[in-house]
């Protein structure tokens, strides 16, 4: 599952300013409702003409997708006119999504209105939402109509889809709508099955209302009486990977807590509920760390040195490899190669525990031109620090020396997508990249999973740091490298960052917008992964507490 929240919750604020907090918070995407409290998205400056390409490159560079445009279309409306103007809004949202690259908009149905039947109004709206459907096929978009209103139950939202021929006509499933109305959220999944294409989660609480009687206030998630983390555990087990967007009504209850403080919430409370679901109980080091706080989804773990760092990533790294052992017979593993990962890798294979025979290894990158016995061969590094103590059951190389480099990027990438590795153990560069992706060929939207990159000289000059070459011309200008996305998928991540060379890139990565200038600013937003840092490499990072 993704996250994303709407900007309902946060309805003055600008896009810019969107995209910085969902970036800086974890978020996987923003839901368009609001910018500056204007709904008309489609006549924004910032979404139309040159300004939607400089907003795309906004998005390309923090990794972010849109993941819904919302409308304020309503076709409840018995006049043919006011049904017209709703329709004509939501084609203009439709055309917008489309140039933004979302999967769908929002629509709504709603109530019945004054002098209008039940049946009627549905026929209304089944009317619009065949019309937006049919366009929404010819842009590669989908229309979707929120669980809201006349027709929150599940029941009646389907009512009106199964009557609408068209498989880009959807429901985002709204499931705090249909509990005020009474309906349990199990009901979401059991009847409107593959028909959710986008799901709000919100929670609630009974309060008394001015006329004597009660009404349904927000509440930060986790705080009310809706089971919200119930809603992750359905869709968990129905296998839905689509968005979930966190919908703070701000816009619509002022007095409730400003965005600021909701949307870290948010993302905390679903970070948790998702490791949960997925079997990843937290880990509790026999010595807790001087330090521990949270980046968006990314655990952060200060320690006083490089030898405590490194015992306490390898007890983890060590228990996720017994973990998917236990489970699946096999544990596929990535590793890092720098000087970095020494004291892990040698606590690591003096554990008697970890199952090596299970092991299927992997590594991050490897030099164009560079052979298994040159001193800075990584498959070298690997295997005189790790291999050569511990039996695996296999440990596939990238050969620096390949001829074919398309070729070999291929060969490696479906021994990755063969394995699939369910853990990446990383590094971070002086200049904030992962694995070899250095920020000038850093593209969070990579559709390989491996490449062949360019370094730059930062990047070169950190390999002369580390002593795998004693001058800048003796660096190759180009390596092996599995992509950002790549990793990103891996469902589990460590990464171990000690030193005071690593101080400027990790205080970019942590407290610095996340963008392709530095590519680790991405580990925020992965579902499941701790990073390990000593005093001196966590030296310019903002102090905060778990």
């Amino acid at each position: 599952m993704k996250l994303s929240f709407s900007t309902l919750g946060c309805p003055s604020w600008s896009l810019e300013r969107v995209l910085d907090v969902a970036g800086r918070e974890g978020y996987d995407g923003v839901e368009l409702r609001f910018l500056e409290n204007d709904d008309a998205l489609w006549a924004r400056a910032e979404l139309s003409g040159g300004g939607l390409g400089e907003t795309r490159r906004r998005l390309r560079d923090a990794g972010l997708a849109v993941s819904c445009v919302d409308t304020r279309s309503f076709f409840h409306d018995p006049d043919p006119a006011a049904r017209a103007k709703a329709r004509d809004e939501a084609s203009r949202s439709l055309e917008l999504a489309a140039q933004l690259g979302a999967p769908g908009i929002r629509v709504f149905g709603d109530r019945v209105q004054p002098g209008a039947d039940l049946a009627d109004t549905r026929g209304w709206i089944v009317e619009a939402m065949q019309a937006l459907a049919e366009a929404a096929e010819r842009s590669g978009v989908q229309v979707w109509i929120e669980s809201h209103g006349d027709f929150a139950r599940a029941a009646d939202t389907l009512s009106i889809l199964e009557q609408v021929r068209s498989r880009a006509a959807g429901v985002v499933w709204d499931p705090a709508n249909a509990f005020e109305a009474g309906e349990a959220p199990a009901e979401g999944p059991r009847v409107l099955g593959e028909r959710i294409r986008h799901v709000h989660i919100k929670d609630l609480v009974r309060t008394r209302a001015s006329g004597g009687g009660t009404a349904w206030t927000p509440v930060l998630v986790g705080e009310g009486e809706f089971p919200a983390a119930d809603v992750l555990g359905l869709l968990h087990r129905a296998g839905y990977h689509g968005f979930v967007s966190f919908e703070w009504e701000k816009r619509w209850h002022p007095q409730i807590e400003d965005p600021e403080a909701a949307l870290p919430h948010f993302v905390r409370w679903a970070a948790s509920v998702l490791r949960r679901l997925g079997d990843q109980p937290e880990a509790l080091p026999p010595r807790p760390p001087a330090w521990s706080f949270d980046r968006g989804r990314l655990a952060v773990e200060v320690h006083p040195d490089r030898p405590t760092l490194g015992e306490a990533a390898a007890r983890l790294v060590a228990g996720r490899i017994r973990d998917m052992a236990d489970r699946e017979g096999r544990a596929a593993v990535i590793f890092a190669s720098a000087p970095s990962q020494n004291e892990m890798l040698a606590a690591l294979r003096a554990d008697p525990a970890v199952p090596w025979a299970k092991v299927i290894a992997f590594h991050l990158d490897e030099y164009v031109g560079v052979g298994p016995r040159h001193p800075a061969s990584f498959r070298r590094f690997l295997a005189e620090r790790l291999f050569d103590h511990v039996r695996v059951r296999a440990f596939h190389g990238i050969d620096g020396e390949a001829s074919d480099q398309a070729g070999e990027c291929a060969r490696y990438a479906a021994l990755l997508q063969r394995e699939r590795p369910g853990l990446a153990i990383l590094g971070v560069g002086e200049n904030g990249h992962l694995a070899f992706i250095d920020p000038p060929v850093c593209d969070f939207a990579e559709r390989l999973d491996v490449r062949v990159v360019e370094l730059d000289e930062p990047c070169r000059r950190q390999q002369v740091h580390d002593g795998g070459f004693a001058r800048l011309e003796d660096v190759p200008r180009t390596a092996f490298s599995l992509t950002v996305p790549f990793i990103m998928g891996v469902p589990r991540a460590a990464a171990i960052v000690p030193g005071t060379a690593k101080r400027a890139a990790i205080g970019a990565a942590l407290d610095g917008p996340v963008t392709t200038a530095c590519p680790a600013s991405i580990l925020r937003r992965h579902p499941h992964a701790t990073l390990f840092l000593d005093e001196e490499s966590a030296a310019l990072v903002e102090r905060t507490e778990a």
